[in-house]
Order: C-alpha cells, then sequence, then structure tokens
C-alpha cells in the first residue's frame, strides 16, 4: 500500500498485505481513521483503554448505521487479532471484542442516519431543488427501485438502458432491463412517467444546478445540449457527443448532487434503501407491524436478493427507533 501510517506503519502494511487488493483498500481506508487518533493520543489502538476506543469509533467514523460501524469495528478487531498473534500487544487481549450490539448502537449518528435515508417527502423536497430534469429522473428511480447488479459497469444497467419505448402510459409500468438482456417490469406513479417523458425531451442541461458561478468571465452556468441517441432516456449533454450514459458518469453525478443538496450522505444506494424503507414504512403504518412475507415483497420490487430480506427488517427496525425519537 502506497499510505504511510504514522503510528506501526510497518505492521499495519503487513496486515494489509495479508489481504487481497479489493479488501485492503476498502481496510486501509478504516486504519487511517484509527491511525489519525492513535497519533493524537500517541497510543496504538491495541493498548487503548474501552473508553479511548469509544471516542475514537465517535470521533473518527461516519457512523451513520449499526451496520456500518459493525464492519469498521470487525475491521479494527481483526487487525487488532494480527497484532496480538504477532506478540505485540503486552496484555495480550483484543479489547474490541467486548462491544456488543447495545454499545454499537449507542455510536451511531442518528442525524447522519437520518440524512442518508430520506423520506418520500424529503425525496420530493430534492427534486424541486434540483434544476434539471435529468437530476431529479436520477434519484427518482433509485427510490422507486431501478439500478442494476453489483458487477462491473452493472450498477446503473436498468437506467442507463431505459428508453421512451419502455414506458407502458396505459398501464403505469416500465420495463427494466439488465445488460445480459433480462428484463423486469416495474409498476410506477404517474408522476414518474411524466418525469421520464420530460427527461426525454429535455434538450438543454444546465451546469452548477441552474446557479451563477463565481468565474467573473462565466457567471452564467453553461447550457450543454443533450443530443438524441436512438430512444435512450439518459444522455451525456454535449454540444458534439451522442452517448448514453455509463456508470462513472452517474457516480460523478451524483457526487455533484451531493453538493447542490448539502448532504454528503446520500448516495445512489441509500437512495435505493430509502425506497425499500419508505416502502416498509407504509406497510407498518397500514398493519401495525411488518412482517417476513411483506419484507419479501419488498426485495422482490427492488430486485434485492430474497435470502437477504433479513438485512432490510435490521435496517427498518433501526429506522423505525431513531424515526420515532425525531
Amino acid at each position: 500500500m502506497c499510505f504511510i501510517f504514522k503510528i506501526d506503519n510497518e505492521i499495519k502494511q503487513e496486515f494489509l498485505n495479508s489481504k487481497p487488493t479489493n479488501t485492503a483498500e476498502s481496510d486501509s481506508f478504516v486504519l487511517r481513521s484509527a491511525d489519525e487518533y492513535e497519533d493524537i493520543i500517541c497510543k496504538p489502538i491495541y493498548n487503548m483503554n474501552y473508553i479511548e476506543l469509544k471516542e475514537m469509533i465517535v470521533m473518527q467514523y461516519n457512523n451513520s448505521s449499526v451496520k456500518t460501524i459493525v464492519k469498521n469495528i470487525s475491521i479494527l478487531k481483526t487487525y487488532v487479532d494480527f497484532c496480538v498473534n504477532r506478540n505485540i500487544v503486552l496484555h495480550g487481549e483484543n479489547r474490541l471484542a467486548i462491544f456488543n450490539i447495545d454499545d454499537i448502537k449507542e455510536f451511531v449518528n442518528q442525524n447522519a442516519f437520518l440524512n442518508k435515508y430520506i423520506t418520500k417527502e424529503q425525496l420530493r423536497e430534492y427534486q424541486n431543488i434540483l434544476y434539471n430534469p435529468q437530476d431529479q429522473l436520477f434519484l427518482e428511480l433509485l427510490f422507486i427501485g431501478a439500478k442494476g447488479r453489483t458487477i462491473k459497469n452493472c450498477t446503473s444497467e436498468e437506467i442507463i438502458n431505459l428508453t421512451i419505448d419502455d414506458i407502458d402510459e396505459k398501464n403505469n409500468m416500465l420495463t427494466l432491463t439488465q445488460n445480459d438482456g433480462k428484463y423486469r417490469f416495474l409498476e410506477v406513479e404517474p408522476h414518474t412517467i411524466e418525469l421520464i417523458k420530460d427527461v426525454y425531451e429535455q434538450e438543454i442541461y444546465v451546469e452548477n444546478n441552474g446557479m451563477e458561478t463565481n468565474n467573473p468571465r462565466f457567471s452564467k452556468p453553461r447550457e450543454l445540449k443533450i443530443n438524441k441517441v436512438e430512444h435512450y432516456i439518459f444522455r451525456v449533454p454535449s454540444k458534439d457527443k451522442f452517448l448514453i450514459f455509463n456508470n462513472v458518469l452517474f457516480n460523478s453525478r451524483m457526487k455533484r448532487i451531493q453538493d447542490y443538496l448539502g448532504n454528503k450522505h446520500l448516495t445512489q444506494t441509500s437512495i435505493y434503501f430509502s425506497g425499500m424503507l419508505n416502502m416498509a414504512m407504509d406497510i407498518y403504518k397500514e398493519k401495525g407491524e411488518i412482517q417476513k412475507d411483506d419484507l419479501i415483497k419488498i426485495c422482490v420490487r427492488y430486485n434485492y436478493e430474497i435470502k437477504y430480506w433479513y438485512n432490510i427488517k435490521s435496517l427498518f427496525e433501526q429506522y423505525l427507533e431513531l424515526y420515532k425519537k425525531k
């Protein structure tokens, strides 16, 4: 790894080098945050007491959900175990092992969690802030369950592949197609249909969310032509390009949307899960409870693997608990 740690650099590098490349890259971000705190208190993580460990987790990490905290603590625990096995921990114990689910729940940043997972009302507020119909529709499709598979070049495939011919306006249905040709049908609201049609007819994309820039020579935001590409809905704004969107462009667009909305916690994934939580909340309000069959229905609509229905259950329970405290 190219990153140089301030504390126990050689040991951390050895730990990361023992991992597959993708895992090492992910783990390095967690270790970097821990390393900053180690440097502040001049003590390696494996020698910290329980109070110091709790302060580190609160101060150094974006504790937006129980799942995120569990993942970070798991990486840190594995690193400390690595150190214990290298006989550099004098007391010979991993003090992170004592943290239980109740401790972890206390670490959750309520505001971060509720900014990450938005309601339908918040979605509409965000869409009203966004100047371009393209950006509004991007959030809309993610929220209602259009996305893709978690494999290379497929994460936004159902959105990228959407065409005007995929609309069944009479029945309020969309046809969502994957790169491998597999497709599914999704019932949507008339509002979604109208927004898709607006984006298809959109001829100009206005940069900087329609706001003036700080450049005195070009204070007015640029207006970029959106060229028609067959019948695709999402096309690249450019005078000379005739291209549909790709995953990289969607990722960069999402970062700009975060800035426009002032919410760094909002991601493609969090909007997608927000839609699931919204559907779960509607069921809960109607029935006063939510059962496994309800969660499976949510998985089916959002094309989320049914065998992981319990992930939605766990996330909803956490969401409901924080929502009631608002």
